[in-house]
């Protein structure tokens, strides 16, 4: 259960570089009364490595907020359906380290042959809370037929 706060974490490191950076590079221009509109904005007056840069922070933060319910859903059916604490654990942390690894190369990529090992590093990541689901949902299963029975 603990690693789901920490999967949702993992999604603000890639946040906050994109802040800081882009107050710095912009010049203080960034505003925070639209905060979603100004890499549009304003990434166009920005060098191009700066601005590839920050679309790349916010895709690696939109990314993990976009898997954390994924996950999240995965704990907890694996932890209802009493997948065992052992083997949950080893798939939490596959999990969180394949996201760690993904968004070092998500910000760090920087030709389109490499961006594929990241590509790679997603699906493996996406792969692990499905099993996780897919294992809960046969122990559904097999719980039904077994209550099946006894009726």
């Amino acid at each position: 259960m603990h690693s789901i706060p920490l999967s949702y974490a993992l999604a603000y490191p890639p946040h906050l570089y994109l802040f800081t950076k882009f107050i710095k590079a912009s010049n203080y221009a960034y505003t925070n009364m639209v905060p979603r509109a100004n890499l549009e904005r304003l990434g166009p007056s920005l060098p191009r490595e700066t601005a590839d840069m920050l679309w790349r922070a916010r895709g690696c933060h939109m990314n993990a907020l976009e898997g954390f319910p994924l996950f999240a859903a995965a704990m907890l059916a694996g932890t209802y359906t009493n997948i065992s604490p052992r083997e949950l654990n080893i798939c939490a942390a596959e999990y969180l380290a394949a996201r760690v690894v993904y968004s070092v190369l998500y910000m760090t990529v920087r030709s389109e042959p490499a961006s594929y090992l990241r590509s790679a590093v997603y699906f493996y990541s996406v792969g692990i809370p499905f099993y996780v689901l897919w294992k809960a949902g046969w122990k559904v299963a097999a719980a039904n037929e077994r209550d099946k029975d006894k009726i």
